[in-house]
């Protein structure tokens, strides 16, 4: 069971036994508050005028996700029905890296680690050894989070699949590198 704590601040600590995961919260003044202590305080002006302008572009954020979503959902399926030869990770390692840049500052933390996630597979594993179904169960991931607008790490379910898609990517790659390095031995043998 998930023992998870949620601070004043909008800061949530979750503990998953093997495990702890805190994510931060708190809003643009609490943050500009503690950063500015030492500056003599906050500017309240530009903190009111930075708050109205993130307001402001909140409906550019929603559809800006929606296209990024989109975009990874087209690359993870051109990926997946190409040929295992001709397979390109580029379009996709590309749209997953766009979301776990971005998603964070646009409203969707979560949707950014699961994004994280998938480029971390996708760059350490070589195309003919990704497995698809992990990789499917990032795409679908993400576009849950966003298709249910979930945009805190209050929500116990997000935050699982986030611990167990992590689980699962380290792994794969432990296993991938393991096999490259009995595959050297072997080499040197031969």
């Amino acid at each position: 069971m998930i023992e998870q704590e949620i601070v004043g601040d909008g800061t949530v600590a979750q503990d998953f036994g093997d495990t702890r995961v805190i994510h931060m919260g708190g809003s643009l003044r609490a943050k500009a508050a503690v950063r500015s202590q030492d500056a003599g305080g906050v500017d309240e002006m530009s903190i009111a005028a930075a708050d109205a302008a993130m307001k402001d572009l909140s409906g550019d954020f929603q559809n800006w996700m929606g296209d990024e979503v989109n975009r990874l959902i087209a690359a993870y399926e051109n990926f997946r029905d190409a040929p295992p030869n001709e397979r390109d990770v580029s379009p996709l390692f590309r749209a997953a890296h766009d979301i776990r840049g971005q998603a964070g500052v646009f409203g969707y933390p979560i949707a950014a680690e699961i994004a994280g996630s998938l480029s971390k597979l996708l760059d350490n594993i070589e195309p003919d050894y990704l497995p698809i179904q992990l990789i499917s169960h990032h795409v679908d991931s993400v576009k849950a989070i966003y298709r249910n607008n979930i945009r805190d790490y209050a929500n116990p379910v997000a935050t699982q699949i986030i611990h167990n898609l992590r689980k699962a990517i380290d792994k794969v790659v432990q296993a991938r590198q393991k096999a490259m390095m009995e595959e050297l031995r072997f080499r040197r043998t031969v």
